[in-house]
């Protein structure tokens, strides 16, 4: 299979915010408002644009 692994016994993963819900949330709200602001510079971006060449 292309892998050193012999043994999945002692195998872990960590999660950094999986135990901290405080952090999910601000890890969430932050990408809210950055995908938010994002698409509103877009809609302004292709709303200027879109003036000027009707003009």
């Amino acid at each position: 299979m292309g892998t050193s692994i012999s043994s999945w016994q002692d195998v872990a993963a960590y999660f950094t915010f999986a135990d901290n819900p405080a952090a999910l949330i601000a890890f969430t709200v932050g990408v809210a408002v950055i995908v938010g602001g994002l698409i509103n510079l877009i809609i302004k971006h292709e709303n200027r644009a879109f003036s000027r060449l009707k003009d």
